[in-house]
């Protein structure tokens, strides 16, 4: 999808139907036969289903590119995940309040978690339901309406709750990742929390599966550049270390050549530097 497929998608995702009269100002010049073949790949690839002079959000959202519902992604690139939450956890100490976000990823973390008694905001019900079973973690529940496909709370009640409220580490999962697109999801109200997280938080680390690599989803909300650390559970293509290089973000892998030890030395040094 290029940056004209996206804008048009996330204009029609916004306001459920667009006329073409709405979207040719959105574009910028272009020709009615560029705009009809975007619309045709958009409806092709189920996220809109062409009307006379416009368009309308399609009805079928599985269709529609969105994350696949959370009880089948927990399944899925399982030991990638687990490589990726071994690294994680390495990081993380009590003392500090954390931003734990949606995902199969970050649920996996949750489980590894170092003994100590941690102060965690989340979004996610089954991360929330989970910790708040042991005495070790403070834990609050950002409100509003909860997705089948995360199990995420997000909307203006959420965005609001975050008004108030202070995050050391922001713990960051994403759906899609492409050096042109940036880090993606598939849900808008999903995309501006997480946009207002990483804003919040002293200091932002993503966890990236490779199987998310070169997928692009509807919404765009970080780049590199709002990352201070990528975790993958390989070590990604050469334009990805070439970007994190650029951006000053750290990448850390299973194949790196640091220890435990240095990698978490590393993550208090940057951490500190951050929050300078």
């Amino acid at each position: 999808m290029n940056e004209r497929q996206s804008t048009i998608l996330s204009y029609i995702t916004e306001h459920t139907e667009a006329r073409n009269s709405d979207l040719v100002p959105l574009i910028g010049p272009c020709s009615p036969m560029t705009l009809w073949r975007d619309l045709e790949k958009l409806e092709k690839e189920g996220y809109i289903v062409r009307v006379r002079g416009g368009a309308i959000l399609s009805q079928k959202p599985r269709l529609a590119g969105l994350e696949s519902a959370f009880s089948e992604r927990i399944h899925q690139n399982t030991a990638a995940k687990e490589r990726i939450a071994r690294l994680a956890a390495g990081l993380l100490r009590s003392n500090h309040a954390y931003y734990l976000d949606a995902g199969s990823t970050v649920a996996a973390l949750t489980r590894r978690l170092k003994v100590g008694n941690y102060t965690v905001l989340t979004s996610a019900v089954n991360i929330a339901s989970e910790l708040a079973l042991s005495s070790r973690f403070n834990v609050t529940l950002l409100g509003g309406q909860v997705s089948p496909n995360t199990l995420s709370c997000s909307g203006p009640q959420a965005e609001a709750m975050l008004d108030g409220m202070n995050i050391d580490v922001a713990v960051m999962a994403t759906s899609g990742y492409s050096v042109t697109s940036g880090f993606t999801v598939g849900s808008l109200q999903e995309a501006q929390l997480k946009q207002k997280i990483i804003r919040k938080a002293a200091f932002s680390i993503m966890l990236l599966d490779s199987g998310k690599i070169g997928k692009n989803h509807p919404f765009t909300f970080a780049s590199l550049a709002n990352i201070q650390i990528l975790i993958c559970d390989q070590t990604p293509p050469e334009d990805i270390l070439r970007a994190a290089t650029a951006a000053n973000t750290q990448i850390f892998t299973p194949e790196d050549p640091l220890s435990s030890d240095q990698r978490e030395a590393l993550y208090q040094r940057l951490l500190q530097q951050k929050r300078l």
